[in-house]
């Protein structure tokens, strides 16, 4: 099982938390997310909804930047790429995500 690095300088940060976690394995892709915590904290006033669109956009530029610095691909077109990719996909109606909140 190969896991990646916990970032730089989180290990310092009190109040640092994994937001979502994503693995690969059993011909599946398994996913593990701290939901709520937006709405539990009470200095955010965001949607839940909205706080996860800002998380996942926050990570395509990420992911984008990465893919810069590993394959030399245009930053900006990586980014257009992958949300363009990431809409098409959503539009699949994909009705086999299974799942159930844990705690």
């Amino acid at each position: 099982m190969k896991e990646l690095q916990i970032p730089e300088g989180i290990e310092d940060d009190p109040n640092a938390m994994e937001m979502i976690r994503v693995w690969i394995g059993n011909k599946d892709i398994q996913v593990s997310m701290l939901l709520g915590m937006w709405e539990e904290a009470s200095n955010f006033e965001i949607d839940e909804r909205e706080a996860w669109g800002e998380l996942l956009a926050d990570l395509i530029r990420h992911i984008a930047n990465g893919l810069t610095q590993s394959h030399d691909y245009n930053k900006d077109a990586s980014e257009m790429r992958i949300a363009n990719s990431l809409i098409k996909h959503l539009g699949y109606g994909n009705d086999t995500i299974q799942g159930e909140i844990q705690d």
